[in-house]
C-alpha cells in the first residue's frame, strides 16, 4: 500500500489515531507491505507512518523522494548525497524494513543512480533497497540497470 505518512492514503493530514487505526485495519485485512512516503520528504510525517506500520505485522518500506541531480557539477545542491544518506539513516533507525528511492518525476539519471545506490548500499549493507521510477525523461531503463548493478534489489 502507498501510505502518505500522516496523510494516510489521502491528500490531507489526519489525526494520529486515525492513521494508526487505518494501518491496523489494513494490516488485518491482508495488506502486508506499506510504502511510506511524503512528497516533500517531511520526516515527521514519515516517522508516523513507519511507526504505525511497525505496530502491526506489516513491512515498512521508507520511500525517499528523489529530486535534483546528484550527477550535476554542484552535486545536487541542497539535494546532495548527504541529504539522502541522512534521511535514510533516520528511517533505518526508526525501524524501516526496506529503503526505497522514489523517483516520481523520472529525474534519476544513470550516473546519479549509481552514486546514490552505491552510497546507500555501503551505509546500509543489510537493508533491502528498492527503486521506483517513472520514465518521464526516457532514462528509466538505463537508470534501473545502474541501480541493480550498484546493489538495489
Amino acid at each position: 500500500m502507498l501510505l502518505r505518512g500522516a496523510n494516510g492514503v489521502g491528500y490531507t493530514s489526519y489525526l494520529t489515531n486515525v492513521v494508526y487505526e487505518f494501518v491496523k485495519q489494513s494490516s488485518e485485512a491482508g495488506v502486508d507491505i506499506f510504502r511510506v512516503f511524503d512528497s516533500l520528504n517531511f520526516v515527521d510525517n514519515m516517522l508516523l507512518g513507519i511507526d504505525a506500520v511497525r505496530q502491526t505485522k506489516g513491512v515498512a518500506e521508507a520511500a525517499i523522494c528523489y529530486t535534483g541531480d546528484l550527477s550535476a557539477p554542484n552535486g545536487g545542491g541542497k539535494y546532495n548525497l548527504d541529504y539522502y544518506l541522512r534521511l535514510a539513516q533516520v528511517f533505518v533507525e526508526a525501524g524501516a524494513h526496506i529503503l526505497a528511492v522514489k523517483d516520481m518525476a523520472g529525474l534519476l539519471k544513470p550516473a546519479a543512480a549509481t552514486t546514490l545506490i552505491t552510497a546507500l548500499r555501503r551505509e546500509f549493507p543489510d537493508t533491502p533497497i528498492h527503486v521506483h521510477t517513472h520514465d518521464t525523461a526516457g532514462t528509466g531503463v538505463t537508470s534501473m540497470i545502474a541501480c541493480y548493478l550498484a546493489g538495489a534489489v
